[in-house]
């Protein structure tokens, strides 16, 4: 099983390879990230913490894209360069 935090690993570094390559945005099939790190099938009930790290990715520049003609459905388009949050305050 992956886990969100390795999606999420796997988008940033995907992040960093098309700010490198000079891109300013980068589109994220589902789909395809899942396949990329998971040996189960695209429909495994596991799937849930891909499109959570997708999601949880996102910032307000970024944009969904439902295709139903795809088997996954969430498709995001993210801009580039992404910024860096700030980190939490403590208190």
């Amino acid at each position: 099983m992956v886990s969100t935090d390795q999606f999420r690993q796997e988008i940033r570094s995907r992040f960093q390879l098309a700010s490198t390559q000079g891109r300013k945005d980068l589109t994220i099939e589902c789909g395809e990230l899942y396949r990329s790190l998971s040996k189960l099938p695209v429909f495994d009930p596991w799937m849930i913490f891909c499109c959570n790290a997708m999601r949880a990715e996102m910032a307000t520049t970024d944009r969904l894209i439902f295709d139903d003609s795809k088997a996954s459905l969430l498709t995001i388009h993210y801009a580039l360069p992404r910024h860096q949050r700030p980190p939490p305050k403590s208190n």
